[in-house]
């Protein structure tokens, strides 16, 4: 039987960034549209989904485009993107090409060739409020990485811009060199992350790990970064090395994230370095955690994947923590249901998706902040402790939902990846 890929969106939709073809909130999921398949409940027939990130009204999905011919195949990775592209976050021919349909995702094409840039391909994606980053790959050649968007708190991280100077050119070149050495051999961006209004990444260059960030550093999310009169600088527009508590030479960092005040780090012995604001109890307890297999932030809270639990600390106003009567508390058990294992999980602002397999069948729940619809549950009530939002009670039965394969998460909005059998 053959199986066929499907995205379905819910949650905020002010600027049609859930790409479902409108933009109202969507209170259950409804699925993407892909421009060139409006007639298709399925994105582009030949690929998968490799990651989704959004930024405040903006999203960009990175897809693997399977090309085929006679003698072979091989993969191609693609940058769509839906929503607000005011500020060019999209790139410099989203606007003209959207019109006022914004609510479709469309493929985004950049002028790397016209920059310079001629065999480089886009590898990752992230973003902050109003800027988007790729990553981009060239065999031989340093990784680069460019912004274009916002600048708000620097976080294009070229050193602040005014709105004209955002928009001379289609991109800005992000410049690392004053961290790994401009005489630095090949230098690689194994990961990058981004909050509101600061980014991360993890830099290898000389086989030695550098950690950077740049954008909002007030409360220490970049770690100490002290004007010289001693108190906090409230942002740095360029990239700064970042040292943790826990030597990355030694212990190597695989993945960060990042929320809207702290970051996390997680290392290869699976313990977690935090950096930033603690306001919320979002960073207790951490230190004490180890076998930890995966990080992620909600803007107030952290939740760390280990083989027995997940465990969330931070703020819980919304229900965010998963756990029953729990006030904004340090580090414990999400109420995950018994006999589920967790395959996968997503934060967004101040919600939580969770990828489980029960009785050999995937199904994704989730909680807390739920004000624009974004549990796809029917209702606007935040979630306290986790509930089976896929495959969706509206629907006739699991084959007709499909499986859920993966899950993604933003600012008020959730995406869920499924696979379907489709009739011969």
């Amino acid at each position: 039987m053959h199986t066929s890929t499907h995205l379905y969106a819910a949650g905020s939709n002010g600027n049609g960034q859930l790409a479902t073809g409108y933009s109202q909130d969507a209170h259950t999921f409804i699925p993407c549209t892909f421009a060139g398949y409006e007639c298709s409940t399925s994105y582009p027939m030949t690929s998968s989904v490799i990651t989704i990130v959004a930024g405040g009204n903006h999203t960009l999905a990175l897809l693997s485009q399977r090309i085929v011919d006679s003698i072979s195949s091989d993969q191609r990775l693609e940058v769509w993107g839906c929503g607000d592209g005011t500020k060019g976050q999209l790139g410099p021919a989203y606007i003209t090409e959207a019109g006022d349909n914004s609510a479709i995702f469309r493929r985004l094409i950049l002028p790397l060739e016209e920059q310079g840039f001629s065999g480089y391909t886009v590898s990752k994606v992230a973003a902050c409020w109003e800027t988007t980053f790729f990553v981009l790959t060239k065999e031989g050649r340093h990784d680069m990485l460019i912004s274009m968007g916002g600048d708000d708190f620097g976080d294009l991280g070229v050193g602040g811009l005014g709105t004209k100077q955002q928009r001379k050119t289609p991109f800005h070149i992000i410049d690392f060199s004053h961290i790994v050495g401009s005489a630095a051999h090949h230098v690689s961006i194994d990961s990058i992350t981004g909050g509101p209004h600061h980014a991360i990444l993890v830099l290898r260059a000389n086989n030695k790990q550098h950690i950077a960030g740049w954008g909002a550093a007030r409360h220490g999310q970049l770690g100490s970064l002290l004007a010289p009169s001693g108190r906090p600088l409230p942002s740095s527009p360029s990239p700064v090395a970042i040292d943790l508590p826990i030597d990355v030479q030694l212990d190597p960092v695989l993945s960060v994230r990042a929320g809207n005040q702290h970051s996390l780090f997680l290392h290869a012995s699976g313990r977690v370095s935090a950096l930033g604001s603690d306001a919320k109890g979002q960073l207790h307890g951490l230190h004490a955690a180890g076998d930890v297999r995966a990080i992620n932030c909600s803007w107030n809270g952290s939740y760390l994947w280990t083989p027995t639990a997940l465990l969330s600390a931070g703020a819980n106003a919304h229900g965010q923590l998963g756990r029953a009567n729990a006030p904004a508390a340090p580090l414990g058990a999400v109420d995950i249901p018994v006999n589920a294992q967790v395959l996968d999980f997503t934060c967004g602002s101040e919600h939580v998706l969770c990828l489980l397999e029960s009785d050999g069948r995937k199904q994704v729940w989730g909680w807390g902040w739920n004000e624009h619809g974004n549990l796809g549950t029917g209702s606007l009530d935040d979630v306290i402790v986790p509930v089976k939002i896929w495959p969706p009670s509206i629907a006739n039965s699991e084959e007709i939902a499909g499986d859920a394969i993966g899950v993604w998460a933003g600012c008020g909005t959730s995406w869920v990846v499924v696979s379907k059998r489709d009739p011969l």
